[in-house]
């Protein structure tokens, strides 16, 4: 099964640094899927949204984000964020 590497940063530091099948997000233009093999992609990410996360063994987690930037090259993803939790913590 193909995979994405995700990495969650906030101003404190490293907060998620993973493989996962599937990450999805709230942008300022609306919610975006990002599964492997997706095209080169930035966005703007929603100053309050939500995050569902599939991690590499199909488990979904769900968060919280606070604004900031979503980047995707070559299966790498990277979500750069003011604030990120769980929702489960």
């Amino acid at each position: 099964m193909a995979l994405i590497h995700l990495k969650i940063v906030t101003p404190q530091g490293q907060f998620f640094d993973a493989d996962a099948q599937r990450v999805m997000v709230r942008t300022t233009g609306g919610d975006v899927a990002i599964l492997p093999h997706h095209i080169d992609y930035s966005a703007a990410l929603a100053e309050v949204g939500q995050a569902r996360v599939t991690d590499a063994n199909g488990q979904i987690r769900r968060g919280e984000v606070q604004g900031g930037l979503l980047h995707v090259s070559n299966d790498d993803v990277q979500v750069i964020t003011n604030h990120f939790r769980w929702k489960d913590e």
